[in-house]
């Protein structure tokens, strides 16, 4: 019967020991580099798909933008120029209506003479007002409503001075004739500031927007 070792007996439970726990740290460090790998890639997918979607977003409002720009680009252009075309014949007519019967004037005593002289002023007058009927009208679609407005009570003002000068006859250049239409130049002129203060402040609003 062989003798039994405590010094071998011990060494056998420690070199079991340390076998065991350089296996169970081996499996250890696997699973874990496997973890560690498996979550890196879902990460990287996450971070990709974040990324995709950041600029789908991006491309998105960039486009929303450009097409806004583009529009209120285009919108600006094409009030700017309607409303230009219809203040370069409003200035024209506003210029031959405060010589139609101007404050100070010189009219000839003469009745045939006078009567002369307001036709050619009204004629003069008829000619640019027409202008400015015919501008606003063919762009009508492209004014702003209250600027709009304004104008339809310049054209109604000279409407009205054309009408009376007619009814009036050699009378329109009288003291009471031209009281009437110094009420009408009020009211055109009113307008025509209001109308022109409306159109600086429409086109900052555009260009700020």
């Amino acid at each position: 019967m062989s003798g039994f070792s405590l010094t071998t007996f011990l060494s056998s439970l420690v070199g079991s020991g340390v076998t065991a726990w350089l296996v169970v740290r081996g499996l250890s460090s696997h699973l874990a580099d496997r973890w560690l790998t498996r979550y890196k890639s879902d990460l990287d997918k996450e971070f990709e798909n974040y990324r995709d979607a950041l600029e789908q977003k991006r491309k998105k409002v960039e486009a929303e933008l450009g097409h806004r720009t583009y529009v209120t680009k285009t919108q600006f252009d094409t009030e700017f120029n309607a409303v230009k075309d219809i203040f370069a014949a409003l200035g024209k007519l506003r210029l031959s209506f405060n010589g139609l019967r101007p404050f100070l004037d010189w009219t000839p005593q003469d009745e045939r003479e006078r009567l002369r002289l307001i036709s050619a002023r009204l004629n003069h007058f008829r000619e640019r007002f027409n202008v400015l009927v015919d501008t606003a009208e063919s762009v009508y679609p492209f004014v702003p409503e209250d600027i709009y407005a304004q104008l339809e009570i310049c054209m109604k003002a000279g409407f009205v001075e054309m009408r009376h000068i007619e009814e009036a006859g050699v009378d329109a250049l009288s003291p009471k004739g031209y009281d009437d239409g110094a009420k009408q130049h009020e009211k055109f002129t009113t307008a025509y500031f209001a109308a022109a203060k409306l159109v600086r402040e429409h086109f900052k609003q555009l260009s700020q927007s």
